[in-house]
């Protein structure tokens, strides 16, 4: 039966693209360093900018 075997192919074919694309999208959106590393916390100290004075 041929066509058991074309679909057994299109089947596998579009089987392996669906789990590298599945793949590759997690690579991508993996950080590759650690979140904490690049967040900076803001001073404390109150600048000029920020300086509201409520009387």
């Amino acid at each position: 039966m041929p066509q058991l075997n074309l679909t057994w192919w299109l089947f596998n074919f579009f089987l392996g693209w669906l789990s590298l694309l599945i793949l590759f999208t997690i690579l991508i959106n993996t950080p590759l360093i650690s979140p904490n590393s690049s967040i900076k916390n803001p001073p404390t100290n109150i600048t000029a900018i920020n300086n509201w004075l409520w009387t």
